[in-house]
């Protein structure tokens, strides 16, 4: 009788502990999930923060269930054991690409995780005093006393991070990219912090590497290392050939340091030429002469396009390549400060020498958002930074084919990569927005990118003249069908085409629908930036989150319509 009657008073101490302390780290869990973390330590450490609050549970259970079965051997009644559940795994990320992480959530995970070490501690020599007591493993307890010595550790290791953090990052937000690889840097991947201390050194290499890893998503770790630098540090690197190319980097040191290898570039160009001309004596010669004098040329082309244009946000250069196809990538308006940043992605035919129309497509998006933007600021880029496919003999190799999607399978690793770069640079927000516009075959390589980052690519997603993006409906895009917007001209040939999954015009592909108009089919395709026209002013409205206020587009007669005179009843057979 003595012996049940100690084993039922252990108990119902030990049921009494468990229900005091069972929730110990369910704030720090809620803390951790409620932040949409992007690389670095911080979702290695909400792994570990989550894999103790199981273990904290599953110890408690364990050492009641102990007790329960000796109460029984005793001959006892078996006890009820009462579940320990909570909802922290049911907690979601606030969204938002922008959102910054208040330094005082973080302040208060190392108050939670300093309670959980004191009173877990205090805790497991209770519990290991009635296991013990009554002849059973004391291992449940001694899980409690790991669990306690962890989260001290971390309480030490977090506050001294976090202190040098504030006194090094002003503002009442601290980046989330910062933040994750800082203050939880000590759950970060060592890799790229070898190849960013190697970078220091203005190690080439190391540039090459890091930029061919960029898919990997290492925005975020670029953008915390940067601003971690000093100002003795910071310009020594704005000289190196192709820095300007990392992702992450901010806007502005992108632009300076991308002006100065295009500079660097033009003179070696320039030498490079007047010793091939001199050289020259031999028709097979031509060959590698027009090469330097095409790349020269379209050095000059970039310098054109990035003169000030009156009206407009002066132009940041965020990337470019005059080899190959080349690429381009140019914001009007810096998308690091910007309330709203649209990235413009274009397909079938671009190239850099066609890069002029993408540019004033950029431009008049900017320009028509601004319209009804009110005192929100905009920034619009064109994002020319994969080999779009080409009418050219390489049209029948599967790899560049307009009816394969390999090239947009490519440039969609390449535009998540930048996409996440964007987020990293921009200034903490709760309301800045994020658009991604795809044409044509660029809106495939954009559906690719959207799935590659699901809920955390765009807010708003803008598909013109489609072919389809690859998948079979609008929610696999990563983000709500709701925000998900297609544009269809009439007589748009390849909007009808519906090659790559289902047509995103079709009421199946679950998407929003905004009015554009029609045109002939030999002019419907580009026609969606036409000036004036309801197509571009429904885009300006949709960048801007203004979805109740787009318009329908003019009705157009027959002498807008394509040979009238041969077909009187063709307007109404395309009403009908």
């Amino acid at each position: 009788m003595a012996d049940y009657t100690a084993a039922q008073d252990a108990l119902k101490r030990a049921t009494l502990l468990a229900a005091d302390h069972h929730t110990a780290l369910d704030s720090a869990v809620r803390l951790m999930n409620a932040h949409a973390w992007v690389g670095g330590g911080a979702q290695p450490f909400t792994e570990i923060l989550t894999a103790h609050r199981a273990r904290l549970r599953s110890s408690l259970a364990a050492a009641l269930h102990a007790l329960a079965d000796l109460v029984v051997r005793h001959g006892g009644p078996a006890p009820a054991i009462p579940a320990m559940t909570g909802d922290v795994a049911a907690i979601s990320a606030t969204p938002g690409g922008f959102q910054g992480i208040d330094p005082r959530a973080m302040a208060g995970l190392l108050a939670t995780l300093d309670q959980a070490g004191h009173t877990l501690a205090a805790a497991g020599s209770r519990l290991a005093a009635d296991l013990s007591g009554q002849g059973l493993s004391a291992q449940p307890a001694q899980a409690l006393g790991h669990i306690a010595t962890w989260a001290t550790d971390q309480t030490a290791d977090l506050r001294r991070r976090l202190t040098r953090i504030r006194q090094t990052v002003p503002g009442p937000m601290l980046p989330a990219a910062i933040t994750a690889y800082e203050l939880f840097g000590a759950h970060a991947g060592e890799a790229p912090d070898l190849l960013l201390s190697q970078l220091l050194k203005r190690d080439t290499n190391a540039l090459t590497r890091l930029l061919a890893r960029q898919d990997t998503g290492l925005a975020a770790r670029i953008n915390a290392w940067w601003h971690t630098l000093g100002n003795d540090l910071q310009p020594r690197l704005l000289d190196m050939a192709g820095f300007g190319l990392l992702n992450g980097l901010p806007a502005a040191i992108r632009d300076q340091a991308n002006r100065r290898w295009l500079a660097t570039e033009k003179t070696r160009l320039t030498t490079a030429l007047a010793a091939a001309t001199k050289s020259f004596t031999h028709p097979l010669d031509i060959g590698g002469w027009e090469q330097v004098a095409n790349q020269l040329r379209r050095i000059e082309f970039i310098e054109a396009q990035l003169q000030p244009r009156p009206g407009y946000p002066p132009p940041l250069l965020l990337g470019f390549d005059v080899t190959g196809q080349g690429r381009l990538i140019v914001s009007w308006g810096d998308p690091d400060t910007a309330d709203i940043t649209v990235t413009n992605v274009s397909g079938l035919t671009t190239r850099l020498e066609t890069a002029a129309g993408d540019l004033a497509q950029a431009r008049a998006l900017w320009q028509q958002a601004t319209k009804t933007s009110g005192a929100q600021t905009v920034a619009s880029i064109t994002w020319y930074g994969y080999d779009a496919p080409q009418i050219d003999p390489g049209l029948l190799s599967p790899s560049r084919s307009v009816a394969s999607d390999d090239a947009a399978k490519r440039g969609g690793a390449a535009l998540a990569a930048f996409q996440d770069g964007l987020h990293a640079a921009h200034e903490p927000s709760s309301t800045a927005r994020a658009v991604v516009i795809g044409h044509s075959y660029g809106s495939l390589t954009t559906g690719q990118a959207a799935t590659l980052r699901p809920g955390r690519f765009a807010d708003d997603l803008i598909l013109v003249g489609s072919p389809g993006v690859g998948v079979e409906h609008a929610a696999q895009l990563g983000l709500d069908p709701k925000h998900v917007w297609v544009g269809e001209a009439g007589g748009d040939p390849v909007a009808a085409l519906g090659r790559f999954g289902t047509d995103p015009g079709h009421d199946s592909f679950g998407a929003q629908h905004f009015p554009v108009g029609r045109n002939i089919w030999t002019a419907a395709h580009s026609s969606y930036w036409d000036p004036a026209s309801a197509s571009l002013r429904n885009m300006g409205r949709l960048i801007n989150g203004q979805y109740d206020d787009l318009e329908q587009p003019h009705h157009l007669d027959g002498a807008q319509l394509l040979m009238p005179e041969l077909a009187p009843d063709l307007v109404d057979q395309l009403d009908r």
